[in-house]
């Protein structure tokens, strides 16, 4: 089988920050100032340059030189610099937003107003950040088997392999159930009033972004999560329309701002669109987790992991192949067995290794 193709996760594209539509960009990065900005240093901070900070003489490490240093980190500086990259990526949207808002006011605002060039320079700044922040994330996961793995998953980036990796300890997570109780997937699980948050917060984020990544790459017939998106969403649509749902559409809150379409389908015993679409997307993550815990249970102990509960305990027949495990050699025979007696099964397996 040839190395699969590995693409970076889909990101939110850069967004067009010129006024009105024919602004080009006005923040020059010329001495780290802006154009038309009269600065003076500033006194209560250090009066000597950073270099000179140093107590070496050496020069300060170069752009590449920094990403191969993360090749190293471990899993506590790993969330660190995840967290980091959503924060700048909040910043830029934030920033890009305002932008749009001044394009709109450009009749009325001179061409060359000052807080459009200095939104405009940040917005750029923080792009650079995210950027150079996912070449530190790619240099490191790289070098994981387990993270290969996950990035040979059409619609799986390097950001979101690093967040998988670094929240994940494969020792606290036997079976997958723990992790999609860690991850926030559990419905069981409610947070209580002044009781402490039982999930992690950040890898809840991390997941909700793999299911935005498998929705967008659904139409793509090698992302074999989209397909699954696909599917589950037809299932749940015609489910719903079955009035399956009426109970719990009696008791689904919404907002005050609801529209009334929304209100109208609650009435007569369905979900809203975008409640069927979220259950879509868990279901797509929560699969792309079990495949995940048993990749990672297979690379730390060396065995295969237990079969998922609804497999082991329910007797549920259909299972669903866990694709390109043969970059795990041995795997498949160890975690399927003798496979051969089931066709659902062998035909599965087959798709998976396309």
């Amino acid at each position: 089988m040839s190395e699969p193709q590995r693409t970076r996760e889909c990101r939110t594209p850069r967004a067009s920050r010129a006024r009105g539509g024919c602004r080009a960009k006005e923040a020059s990065r010329t001495n780290g100032e802006v154009p038309g900005l009269q600065s003076e240093p500033c006194k209560s901070r250090v009066s000597k340059p950073w270099s000179e900070n140093y107590e070496t003489d050496e020069a300060l490490p170069s752009p590449a030189e920094r990403i191969l240093e993360a090749i190293g980190l471990p899993a506590a500086e790993l969330r660190l610099l995840v967290a980091n990259y959503y924060q700048s990526q909040r910043m830029r949207k934030t920033m890009d937003l305002q932008l749009r808002h001044l394009g709109d006011k450009k009749e009325v605002l001179p061409l060359d107003w000052q807080p459009a060039k200095i939104l405009t320079y940040a917005a750029d700044a923080f792009t650079d950040i995210e950027e150079q922040i996912a070449k530190a994330l790619k240099a490191r996961v790289q070098r994981d088997p387990v993270g290969c793995w996950l990035m040979a998953q059409r619609g799986i980036g390097p950001v979101i392999t690093a967040g998988l990796l670094a929240h994940i300890d494969i020792t606290k997570a036997p079976t997958a159930g723990n992790i999609w109780s860690f991850a926030g997937l559990n419905p069981e699980r409610k947070w209580k009033a002044g009781e402490k948050r039982p999930y992690n917060a950040d890898l809840k984020q991390v997941c909700w972004h793999a299911g935005q990544c498998f929705m967008k790459q659904s139409n793509d017939p090698d992302c074999v999560y989209g397909r699954l998106y696909r599917q589950r969403k037809q299932y749940e649509i015609e489910r719903n329309g079955a009035g399956a749902n009426a109970e719990r559409a009696k008791v689904f809150k919404v907002k005050d701002g609801a529209t009334k379409a929304v209100k109208e389908k609650l009435l007569r015993g369905q979900l809203p669109d975008f409640n069927i679409d979220d259950r879509a997307r868990r279901f797509a993550v929560k699969i792309f987790l079990s495949h995940l815990q048993a990749i990672m249970f297979w690379d730390h102990f060396k065995r295969p992991p237990p079969k998922p509960f609804a497999i082991s305990i329910l007797g549920h027949a259909h299972e669903i192949a866990i694709p390109h495990m043969s970059m795990f050699p041995g795997f498949e025979a160890a975690y399927y067995g003798d496979y051969n007696k089931d066709k659902a099964l062998t035909d599965a397996l087959r798709e998976a290794r396309i």
